[in-house]
C-alpha cells in the first residue's frame, strides 16, 4: 500500500500521511463497530433474559391462580389457601414453560415466599449465548473447548464457549376478598347455633364467582404482577403462621395406619393445630386465636373445610353442603379423616367433626360458642353418619 502511494505522481509526504491516517481511521472505525456490536448484543441478551425471567416468574404462580379461580367458581372462598394445594412441581413446571416460550431457560429452582406462597422468584438465562473470542478464553475454558465441554450455541448456530444473558424476577399473586352473601331465613326460623345461614352467592371484589360465575371476569380479580422483591415472610408449605395461631410447621397428625393418604395426614395435622383455639359461629378458620374469638376463628364446618384445604382438597363451606359431598361410609367402616355428622335439622345435619381414631371413636371438633376446639367422642345419640370427601 505504501509503495503504491509513493508511486503516484504529484503526491509527496503529505499524501502518504493522509493515506495512512485514512487507513488508521478505517481500522479504528471497524474496531469500534465490532466493540459496539458486541456491547449491543450483550445488551440485547440482558433484555431477552429479563423478558424470560419476567415470564417465568408469572408462569410459576399461574397454576395457583387457576386453582384458586376454580375454587371460587365452585363456591369455595380461596382465603387461607396457598401453594400447597397445587402439585409440588407445578410452580417449577410453569416457570420452565414460560421461560421456554420466551427463548430463555430457567436457572435453578423457583423460590416461593409469603404466607401462602404467593410470591415467586426465578432466575433465567437466554437460550443462546455470545461466543467469546480466543483471546478472551481462560485456560480452563480453552480446555473445555478442546474437550467439547460446557459449550453453548449462539444465534447463528455456532457452538463454543460463551456468555449468556441472565436476569432474575419476582412475581406476586394478588387474591381478592371473596365473601358469601347469605339467603335470609324464612320468617320465624332461627339459625342453628353451630351453622351460619345457607349462602346464596360468593362474591369476589364485586364479581359474582358462584353460582354461574363469569370465569374471565373473575380471573382478572386474581391478578399476577411483577414486583420488586420477595415477601419478608417465609413460605413453609403449610397453611399459615398467623399471630395468635399455630406457628411454623403443623404438628404431627398422630399415629395413623400405614398408607394413610398425605391429604388426610395434613388435614388431621391442621385440625390438631387448632386445638385450644376459641369457637366462633360463622368464623372462617383462617387465623384462629387462643386469646379471644374473632371471625378468623373456626366454627365446626370451617374447621373441616380448612383442614381439607390444607391437604389440597376443596370441600364446601357449610355442614349442609358437606353432608352430600363425597361418599357416605357405613358405621364401622369409617377411617381417620372421614367427616362425622350430627343433629339432623330441617336443612340437614347441624354439626360436623373430623374422625382421627376410629378404634376409640375420637374426633376433633369445634363444639359451640364459649368452647374451644377439642378432641372428643363421636359416639352420640345425635349421630347421623360419615362422609369420605376424597376418593380412595
Amino acid at each position: 500500500m505504501l509503495e503504491r502511494l509513493r508511486a503516484r505522481p504529484g503526491q509527496g509526504d503529505e499524501g502518504v500521511a493522509a493515506g495512512v491516517l485514512i487507513l488508521g481511521m478505517a481500522l479504528v472505525l471497524v474496531a469500534g463497530v465490532m466493540v459496539f456490536t458486541r456491547i449491543a448484543q450483550a445488551g440485547d441478551m440482558r433484555t431477552r433474559a429479563q423478558r424470560g425471567a419476567d415470564a417465568a416468574a408469572l408462569g410459576a404462580l399461574q397454576p395457583l391462580q387457576l386453582r384458586l379461580v376454580g375454587m371460587a367458581l365452585t363456591g369455595t372462598p380461596p382465603a387461607g389457601s396457598g401453594a400447597w394445594i397445587v402439585d409440588d412441581d407445578a410452580p417449577q413446571n410453569g416457570a420452565e414453560d414460560y421461560a421456554r416460550r420466551n427463548d430463555a431457560r430457567l436457572v435453578g429452582k423457583v423460590h416461593l415466599s409469603g404466607l401462602e406462597g404467593t410470591y415467586a422468584k426465578v432466575g433465567a438465562a437466554t437460550s443462546d449465548c455470545q461466543l467469546k473470542r480466543d483471546d478472551e478464553l481462560s485456560e480452563q475454558e480453552k480446555d473445555d473447548l478442546r474437550h467439547r465441554r460446557n459449550l453453548c450455541t449462539d444465534r447463528m448456530g455456532r457452538t463454543g464457549i460463551g456468555r449468556s444473558g441472565t436476569a432474575t424476577a419476582v412475581a406476586r399473586l394478588y387474591v381478592p376478598d371473596c365473601r358469601y352473601v347469605t339467603s335470609p331465613l324464612p320468617p320465624g326460623q332461627n339459625p342453628p347455633e353451630q351453622q351460619p345461614n345457607r349462602p346464596s352467592r360468593l362474591v369476589c371484589d364485586g364479581v359474582t364467582a358462584w353460582p354461574r360465575g363469569n370465569a374471565v371476569a373473575l380471573r382478572k380479580k386474581f391478578t399476577l404482577r411483577l414486583v420488586d422483591q420477595e415477601s419478608a415472610t417465609a413460605y413453609n408449605g403449610f397453611p399459615y403462621d398467623a399471630p395468635g395461631g399455630p406457628a411454623g410447621p403443623l404438628p404431627d397428625p398422630g399415629p395413623l395406619p400405614p398408607g394413610t393418604p398425605e391429604t388426610v395426614r395434613r388435614a388431621i395435622a391442621f385440625a390438631r393445630a387448632q386445638i385450644g383455639t376459641w369457637y366462633q359461629w360463622g368464623g372462617t378458620c383462617t387465623s384462629p386465636s387462643r386469646v379471644t374469638a374473632t371471625m378468623g376463628n373456626c366454627d365446626c364446618s370451617s374447621l373441616t373445610q380448612m383442614a381439607y384445604r390444607a391437604g389440597g382438597i376443596s370441600i364446601p363451606r357449610t355442614t349442609y353442603e358437606q353432608w352430600p359431598f363425597g361418599r357416605h361410609i357405613s358405621p364401622g367402616q369409617e377411617k381417620a379423616g372421614d367427616l362425622v355428622f350430627f343433629r339432623p335439622g330441617p336443612s340437614g345435619p347441624e354439626h360436623v367433626g373430623l374422625v382421627i381414631d376410629p378404634a376409640t371413636h375420637q374426633m376433633i371438633e369445634a363444639p359451640h360458642t364459649g368452647a374451644t376446639v377439642t378432641i372428643s367422642s363421636y359416639s352420640r345419640d345425635s349421630f347421623m353418619g360419615f362422609v369420605r370427601p376424597y376418593s380412595d
